[in-house]
């Protein structure tokens, strides 16, 4: 199983978790996806373009990101990322093969 992690210290907005999704699953090399270079920062692009990897296999690892502080989404930020969460999420239940784990918080 392929792991692909993704570290919420690494981006300064969800404007680059988008990109860096993109990145990290090909999609300059996915059918239909080509001419993109962040999911246009939607939800639902991100839930279409993850039908395109439903079979890949794919253990998403997501490192320092509080799934508490964003579910209370008190920042806009966190309302963007409480959705792509929620995205991976019912991807993943959708596709057991795919897998989503959340590693604890660094302090």
């Amino acid at each position: 199983m392929k792991e692909v992690i993704f570290d919420r210290n690494n981006y300064t907005s969800y404007k680059d978790f988008y990109a860096q999704i993109y990145k990290d699953l090909d999609g300059k090399h996915t059918i239909d996806w080509e001419q993109y270079d962040n999911l246009c920062y939607s939800a639902d692009g991100l839930n279409e373009f993850l039908w395109y990897k439903a079979e890949e296999n794919i253990h998403y690892i997501f490192k320092n990101f509080d799934k508490e502080r964003i579910a209370k989404q008190s920042a806009y930020d966190d309302y963007e990322y409480n959705l792509i969460v929620e995205v991976f999420e019912y991807f993943a239940k959708q596709f057991p093969n795919n897998k989503v784990e959340f590693m604890p918080v660094e302090k």
